[in-house]
């Protein structure tokens, strides 16, 4: 039985049985019901003239009794009868009924009580439109809710990068049959999308019209979610061309299960199955696609009465025509039939261009984004520090979270807020308050608590508003109070939620213009309705104003429904306040980063706009064929300034250390050379915006002119634009490499797009080719994990010798960039600026060869001097001299590495321990300045400059007297008493 207080319209008909057929057309066509009284006499006044005289009387007749009938029932609609036999005679004349009518009033009124006794239909709810799933992605936390409708219709081809929609019920079907017509009807769709050149997405568990609201979400039940994406794999082998199964595969995306919520927002069993459709132009190309299902006939013998089947393929071509998918491949000699195929057919070229064209519109270039800046900027009060923040307390508002995004709220523990308003009613259960109070204890409370019946002090004491995070369930708590429905919130628990917000704002309970309240849309708020709309329109009066509200969204979706309805609900742009363009993974990281602590600690990545995601310690130990450098590198570290410095100055490899220690107060910066500033400003950026996935820099250097160390220096200046890493062994396996680069692409961002370019530098390869192998097999992976983009994902930053000094005068070209030997005016003069430093800070600057050539114009004079000065006293007898000896042998390899093991049985150097590293002082001695070890192998040493090594064989020749024979001679005896079966070993650097 229907409440009381319910209403509703109902109208019946019944025609005496003398109507004609012309008679009953005046019922309704579209809901089957007979007019109001109104309706009737506009009926007779507009039709009377066009009736018979015979039909006249007759329809007047109907139509009149139509009308007292209706005027009888609509009272008798409203009042709640036991049973129709209990109506006395006497009311009923009293309403005016004869006895004729009694009977069917009496009827009528027996089939009134069954309506209201039964439940409401999905067609007869009343649902609010909602935005679909964001296209072509799997990770968002976007969740329809039961009885709302989509906000799309089912369309053909728009503009062929915007998805066309087709609903499928998929509620009447048999357990037997559902996985048939699930991959039947995606095929169809798919290989209609791919034809057309059309994106797509096929929804399974969405009503349309008649038997539903177009686009109403009804959601199914699926047990097994991992049969459907096999099974559709299999299914398109079988329906698709051998020579296109795999561009369909790669087209048709595998299935998505997007979750359903009941009205309440709390949780269901069901969800809605959708596939979306890319025909990209570089997998489609000018094909197009048939497909074949199999058809059953049955035949009869014309012999024996026995009826056989038989199963034949079927050709298809299928395309989109408006909201539905037809075959267009022709099964009959109809002339008609095969143009329309074959204009079709000779279309396609034109298509595919179409489609590239649509594409390059929507070219995924790296956005020039400042959320991430901005984000810093106002959860700090401007310091862009949480260490120093304007802010001492935060209040977070927010609603119906989903498990994969715990793993990126790890920020709201460290933020330590003083209140939540958390509107899911199972966050206690499976929620966000669940997952809280594992890291943080939590004081829960319902609305009611927070009325002011006393002293406001002795309130927050038993609130516990300073001991713990308050957990304010509004929208009620299963176990203790039930949620109420989106209509019925505002009725049944907005008053209470009004207090908890006036409670708050007091200037006696939270610090005035202290405190800052973050609405956190961890789901989409699409209706004005909505308790969050409601509660940002209660702070927003007591903080007068949103300098204290911050908005934090998880998609440009959510944030465009959220920005919209505060403008509808409170007529103010709510979106200098919103955070939309960075994923929760991405906030997550960039909140972590504004505490000194945290970068001491953690690793963080860039994700663009000056937002940063962590780099888990895990992730980092797997990507072992990458040195990776984080954002932060280098914070919270203890090394050996002074150590670290007086490596590189008289030799030593560059080290990440030697920029950052640049960086800070009192430091001169790191000299730039002359190519810097256009290699970070002018080339790269270029590469950038090209199509292919890797882009190749060469960056083509003489042998100890400080090419690497340019080549670190424009990874160290882009680590917050760039992911950037450095390729530790050029021996390692190239497809794990490439698998580990592609790996950091990815990473925390699979779906967030464009990607954070990797800047990957790789460092004295021999051959180009091993280059070219390693720029492929990228590529290849960037394919195979679907990573491509409309522009360049991977810069490969190649730094590669050459012994040729004519680069001096090469003009850089688009991908390669010459280094020579000579410095620039400019250069000299940031040379000797950085030896006025290190001339106050170390006594032994005459020995920082590296850097003193660096700043003198004759570097072969400069060096035999110093090389006449070390070698003083030369003894060819002494086991340093011998390895020095071997070292210049080799000069003409330059920058060869010397690798010490095999050389223990010819003095008393013992290899290092696993944890131990190898000091060139104690190996050299006073020679050791000539010689500095490989940083990537300890245990391998080289000279400082291949210049030195032809100068040490001169010198040690002249000073000894020895002919070049007799020198070689001396190397020759070393290896005879030093090797019985091995050679030493060089390495390349």
């Amino acid at each position: 039985m229907a409440d009381q207080g319910e209403k509703k319209e109902w109208k019946l008909e019944h025609p005496d049985e003398s109507c004609t057929a012309e008679e009953k057309h005046t019922t309704s066509p579209q809901t089957g019901l007979s007019p109001t009284g109104n309706q009737t006499q506009n009926f007779l006044a507009n039709d009377e003239q066009n009736m018979s005289p015979g039909i006249k009387c007759q329809a007047s007749d109907c139509l009149m009794e139509e009308v007292t009938h209706n005027k009888i029932m609509e009272p008798l609609s409203h009042q709640e009868i036991a049973a129709p036999d209990t109506l006395p005679s006497t009311e009923l004349e009293e309403m005016g009924a004869t006895f004729g009518q009694d009977k069917n009033i009496i009827h009528a009124k027996d089939e009134l009580k069954l309506k209201k006794d039964e439940p409401t239909s999905f067609a007869n709810q009343s649902g609010r439109p909602c935005e679909p799933y964001p296209f072509h992605r799997y990770h968002d936390t976007y969740r329809y809710v039961e009885g709302s409708f989509l906000n799309i219709p089912e369309s053909g081809a728009l503009n062929l990068t915007e998805p066309c929609h087709e609903f499928k019920s998929f509620i009447n079907t048999t357990d037997e049959t559902k996985m048939c017509k699930f991959t039947t009807d995606v095929i169809k769709f798919g290989a209609a999308c791919m034809n057309t050149r059309t994106n797509g997405t096929i929804h399974f568990g969405i009503g349309d019209k008649p038997s539903f609201t177009h686009g109403q979400v009804l959601g199914v039940v699926v047990d097994d979610k991992e049969a459907y994406g096999a099974k559709l794999k299999s299914e398109i082998d079988c329906y698709f061309e051998h020579k296109h199964k795999r561009s369909a595969q790669m087209c048709i995306k595998p299935p998505r299960f997007v979750g359903v919520l009941n009205k309440d927002m709390t949780s269901s069993k069901k969800c809605v199955i959708e596939v979306d459709i890319v025909p990209d132009s570089t997998i489609c190309g000018e094909n197009f696609y048939h497909t074949y299902s199999m058809s059953t006939k049955k035949k009869k013998s014309k012999v024996k009465e026995t009826v056989t089947t038989e199963t034949n393929p079927s050709k298809q071509f299928f395309v989109r025509d408006g909201g539905s998918s037809r075959n267009l491949f022709p099964h009959t000699t109809s002339a008609k039939d095969a143009k329309e195929y074959n204009d079709f057919i000779g279309s396609v070229e034109q298509r595919a261009q179409l489609r590239k064209q649509a594409e390059e519109k929507h070219l995924r270039v790296i956005k020039s984004s400042n959320q991430g800046s901005k984000l810093c900027q106002m959860i700090t009060g401007g310091t862009a520090s949480l260490d120093k923040s304007n802010y001492e307390q935060y209040v977070i508002v927010t609603n119906k979270s989903h498990s994969v995004q715990f793993e990126s709220l790890g920020f709201l523990v460290e933020l330590n807020p003083t209140a939540v308003l958390d509107f899911d009613p199972q966050s206690s259960e499976n929620g966000l308050q669940q997952y809280f109070e594992k890291q943080s204890p939590v004081t829960v409370h319902l609305p009611d608590q927070y009325k002011i019946t006393g002293d406001v002090e002795d309130i927050a004491n038993n609130l516990q508003l300073t001991q713990n995070t308050n957990w304010v369930f509004c929208n009620g708590k299963i176990g203790e109070e039930e949620p109420s429905e989106i209509n019925h919130w505002m009725m049944d628990k907005g008053a209470s939620i009004q207090g908890v917000t006036s409670f708050l704002c007091r200037k006696d309970v939270l610090p005035n213009k202290r405190f800052l309240v973050v609405f956190l849309l961890l789901s989409t708020v699409s209706d004005t309705m909505d308790p969050l709309v409601e509660t940002f329109s209660t702070f927003l009066q007591e903080l007068k104003g949103t300098e204290q509200i911050l908005c934090i969204c998880d998609n440009k979706q959510a944030f465009t429904s959220w920005r919209d309805l505060i403008q509808a609900r409170c007529r103010i742009d709510v979106s200098s306040r919103c955070i939309y363009e960075l994923s929760l993974s991405e906030v997550n990281g960039t909140v972590l980063s504004l505490w000194s602590e945290n970068r001491r600690s953690g690793h963080f990545l860039p994700c663009g706009g000056g937002g940063k995601v962590i780099l888990e310690k895990e992730m980092e130990r797997s990507l072992n064929t990458l040195d990776v450098l984080c954002v932060n590198q280098c914070e919270g570290g203890n090394e050996d300034k002074i150590a670290i410095e007086e490596n590189f100055y008289k030799g030593g490899k560059v080290s990440w250390w030697n920029f950052f220690y640049s960086e800070q107060p009192g430091s001169t910066p790191f000299i730039k050379r002359d190519k810097f500033a256009y290699i970070t400003d002018t080339v790269i950026p270029e590469l950038c915006s090209e199509r292919k996935a890797c882009m190749l820099l060469n960056l083509i250097h003489i042998p100890g002119c400080g090419g690497t160390t340019l080549a670190m220096h424009t990874l160290w200046a882009l680590r917050d634009r760039f992911r950037c890493a450095v390729l530790l062994d050029n021996n390692a396996d190239f497809a794990k490499v490439a698998d580990q680069v592609v790996t950091l692409l990815n990473y925390k961002c699979e779906e967030q797009l464009p990607h954070v370019p990797v800047l990957l530098m790789i460092d004295d390869f021999d051959e180009m080719e091993r280059v070219f192998d390693l720029q492929q097999l990228i590529e290849n992976e960037c394919v195979k994990r679907q990573s491509q983009s409309k522009s360049a994902q991977v810069i490969l930053l190649n730094c590669m010798r050459s012994e040729s000094s004519e680069h001096d005068q090469k003009e850089p070209t688009k991908d390669t960039v010459f280094i020579g030997n000579k410095l620039s005016e400019e250069e000299q003069k940031q040379f000797q600026q950085k030896l006025k430093e290190t001339n106050k800070m170390y006594a032994n600057v005459d020995t920082f060869y590296k850097f003193m050539v660096s700043k003198v114009k004759l570097v072969t004079k400069y060096f035999q001097g110093v090389v006449s000065h070390t070698l003083k006293s030369f003894k060819t007898d002494m086991s340093a001299t011998h390895l020095l000896l071997l070292l210049a042998c080799n000069e003409d390899n330059p920058g060869a590495a010397l690798y010490l093991p095999p050389f223990r049985n010819v003095f008393s150097y013992q290899p290092r321990q696993v944890c131990q590293t190898t000091k060139v002082e104690e190996l050299f001695g006073k020679y050791s300045s000539l010689v500095t070890n490989v940083n990537v192998d300890d245990f391998a040493v080289r000279l400082i400059s291949p210049q030195i090594g032809r100068l040490c064989w001169n010198e040690i020749a002249s000073q000894n007297d020895l002919t070049p024979e007799q020198v070689i001679s001396v190397c020759m005896d070393v290896y005879k008493r030093s090797f019985s079966t091995n050679r030493p070993s060089y390495r390349r650097r």
